[in-house]
């Protein structure tokens, strides 16, 4: 069934046909049913919620039939990149990456903030194209090392150098839904995404090494040259570099050539990249390995993201139609919170301080988002995405119930809270306040 979800998506975006948005909505409804109860109970609750939210205000406002079917279908762009964004990790498979990695990195891991500064770097550079996937990936090439460090190093290198991606990169899913929500495409919020990210990197690693440089607090730890970091372990990375600024690169071309958006491109391409880069590099049989675990492990698991967001597009598309988004800017102008200095911090403290108590940010972000249509309050359209996008970082890090802090502190075996606000919320706070200064100053 969700095959056949991301295929009809994809055909009805490429070539439309008056009876595929009926068809799409049919199986959206069907995909929603089937997996409901394979979910957590705390998104059954929540997408019932907004389901019966949606429901009233489409039954108050006398929605016709067209309308029923586009909300039921108003997410699948961003449910079929989710579905098929973890095809892309399929080149990491394509040689053996980790042990060329661990020959390369055991020559400069000899202090905890060389340790910090390699982990933090490949886990943004990783991150920037599979997503969380790099988590598995990184930690389990870093463990046997991580044990002569403190423990806290290991995880903060890891979420901190997951964030900037989440500012920036096309195939995210909040990099995604915001650019839905807020109108733009990814060519247009790219220059603010990708300065936002760049800003954060000096940042991570400053913190760093105020941390963990000083040598009178750690000392300098041994570790024995490696005789395998060899050239051909040098060229096998170099080569890993490319074929991910290939995939990025293809993403970028196909949305200025089709003329459409990311969210449509980035399932095309996570469908044929890795295809077209294993018949390239010969590698067909890791490629049919990786498709193969991908349809019988990883796509089954993938429930949760299917009920919050076709929830989520149900509510947003019925909050739309209403009269409540008008009433909004009104509220703000009477508070007297209409300016940007304002303005702007409050939107991206209320989406991840709202999230620690379990109110998915995108839920918020489609709140505000239909409720303060471009015009409405004195932000631009791209600082208001500056602020979503800043809001959606923040929440990777202080809700315990984050996708990214849930996944570290399985990984290194420690709670959800502390991996995230108790060792790095000062850091995520930090980041929020230069990304908001970047967004008032620059954009």
């Amino acid at each position: 069934m969700k095959i056949i979800y991301i295929s009809l998506f994809l055909i009805n975006s490429f070539f439309p046909q008056p009876f595929l948005p009926t068809v799409m909505a049919v199986v959206s409804l069907a995909l929603f049913g089937l997996t409901f109860f394979e979910t957590r109970s705390s998104t059954r609750y929540m997408s019932l919620l907004l389901i019966a939210v949606g429901l009233y205000l489409m039954w108050t406002y006398q929605v016709p039939p067209n309308g029923w079917i586009k909300a039921c279908a108003f997410n699948a762009p961003l449910i079929s990149l989710l579905l098929t964004v973890p095809l892309l990790s399929s080149i990491l498979y394509f040689e053996p990456y980790q042990q060329h990695l661990s020959d390369i990195a055991v020559k400069y891991v000899s202090s905890p903030f060389r340790f910090y500064l390699v982990v933090s770097t490949l886990l943004t550079l990783l991150a920037s194209l599979i997503n969380l996937a790099s988590f598995h990936f990184v930690h389990q090439l870093f463990r046997p090392l991580a044990k002569k460090f403190p423990v806290k190093l290991f995880s903060s290198a890891l979420i901190r150098g997951f964030l900037p991606n989440t500012l920036w990169s096309p195939s995210y899913i909040s990099v995604a839904f915001i650019a839905q929500y807020v109108n733009l495409s990814w060519l247009d919020l790219a220059p603010l995404g990708i300065t936002l990210a760049a800003a954060g990197i000096p940042l991570l690693l400053g913190l760093g090494w105020l941390e963990y440089g000083r040598a009178s607090k750690f000392p300098p730890i041994t570790v024995p040259e490696s005789s395998n970091a060899s050239e051909a372990s040098r060229k096998s990375l170099w080569k890993l570099s490319f074929q991910t600024a290939v995939l990025i690169f293809m993403i970028v071309a196909l949305e200025q050539v089709t003329k459409k958006s990311a969210m449509v491109i980035v399932p095309l391409v996570s469908l044929i990249g890795p295809l077209l880069l294993a018949l390239a590099y010969g590698r067909s049989e890791a490629y049919i390995d990786q498709t193969r675990d991908y349809l019988q492990y990883r796509l089954p698991l993938i429930t949760n993201e299917i009920v919050l967001f076709t929830a989520i597009g149900f509510f947003g598309y019925a909050l739309g139609i209403s009269d409540i988004p008008r009433y909004i800017p009104l509220m703000i102008n009477q508070l007297g919170l209409d300016t940007p200095l304002l303005l702007l911090p409050i939107l991206v403290l209320a989406i991840g301080l709202f999230s620690t108590v379990g109110i998915h940010p995108m839920i918020t972000i489609a709140a505000l988002a239909t409720s303060l249509p471009p015009g409405s309050v004195p932000l631009s359209t791209l600082q208001m995405a500056g602020a979503y996008l800043a809001g959606y970082m923040l929440y990777s890090v202080l809700s315990p119930f984050s996708a990214a802090a849930l996944l570290l502190g399985s990984l290194t075996q420690q709670s959800p809270v502390t991996v995230g606000p108790k060792d790095n919320g000062g850091f995520a706070f930090l980041y929020v306040a230069l990304c908001i200064g970047i967004i008032l100053i620059c954009f």
